[in-house]
């Protein structure tokens, strides 16, 4: 059987989502309003999925918002694997304009979690990992409770021998980092590589920085840096996790090590031409590889 991708996202969200502008202090009537299933892992679970790949995608979700996520999540390919909570899902908002450089946004911080349902995802993950190829933690946590729980998973990992990647901020992260068992990979922002010295543990290292070029540092000393193409960027909401589901695509598929760059970066910048979050094709990816920049440093 096919190996498959598992994605954990502990702190899903469903947004409304308007695309069009948006009159501050004022009431807005528009045509209609549109409700997407989001958070960073659901982000590249969605493309990764659209690039052909079987993805079981895992975290927290519980009440009507979240049984609203499970069911769009199901609807566009992704095999549902959350783990059901007493409190429901974040519900957050987003307004995306062509006059704006970046969308308006309100976005929840989480959720509460309980030790127990925590422990159920444990579970889930483990159950899941003899089916998968690549783990790839992304995003948040819902709720302090949880602090440690991407430390723990990527004991899980560990003790299978399976790859897993890491994509997160705050407390959560700090603590995976600081364990016996670090990521393979992980893409923190330039903002959150400057949070922490910790990250000479990961093997390979991601370093974005908005629409600028990627910094990526490999076990070593080995480096390289990647220029995206140069676009009118329109939102860029989500454009790390595209680059991360891009990565990935790469990687299942075995490619070179610099055409995983390409395609990542590729898949970044078709996203950021988008007012939505995560909704590229195939063909917006290919289109833009070929004006990838890599360059090996040293």
């Amino acid at each position: 059987m096919r190996k498959q991708t598992l994605i954990i996202n502990a702190n899903p969200l469903l947004n409304l989502v308007h695309i069009g502008d948006l009159v501050h202090g004022a009431i807005n009537r528009v045509d209609k309003l549109a409700m997407h299933a989001e958070g960073k892992g659901v982000n590249v679970a969605r493309v990764l999925t659209r690039l052909g790949h079987s993805v079981w995608l895992t975290g927290f979700a519980g009440g009507h918002s979240g049984a609203w996520l499970r069911d769009q999540i199901r609807q566009e390919g992704i095999k549902d694997a959350f783990v059901e909570t007493a409190a429901p899902v974040r519900v957050g908002f987003m307004a995306s304009s062509d006059q704006d450089h970046h969308p308006t946004t309100v976005l929840p911080n989480g959720f509460p979690v309980t030790a127990s349902e925590c422990a159920r995802l444990l579970e889930k993950v483990e159950a899941l990992l003899p089916q998968v190829r690549l783990i790839i933690i992304s995003g948040s946590v819902p709720d302090p409770v949880a602090n440690g729980l991407y430390a723990e998973i990527l004991k899980l990992c560990s003790r299978a021998s399976l790859p897993c990647w890491l994509d997160a901020h705050g407390s959560a992260l700090d603590r995976a980092l600081e364990s016996n068992y670090p990521p393979l990979l992980a893409k923190p922002n330039s903002e959150e590589y400057a949070q922490t010295d910790c990250w000479h543990r990961v093997s390979e290292l991601h370093i974005t920085n908005g629409a600028g070029p990627v910094e990526i540092r490999l076990a070593g000393d080995e480096r390289w840096q990647l220029s995206p193409p140069l676009i009118q960027q329109r939102n860029p909401v989500g454009c790390g996790d595209c680059y991360l589901a891009g990565l990935a695509h790469g990687w299942l598929l075995d490619w070179p090590f610099e055409d995983r760059l390409r395609v990542a970066s590729a898949a970044g910048a078709a996203n950021a031409l988008r007012p939505d979050v995560a909704m590229i094709t195939p063909g917006e990816i290919e289109a833009l590889a070929g004006a990838v920049q890599v360059e090996r440093l040293s």
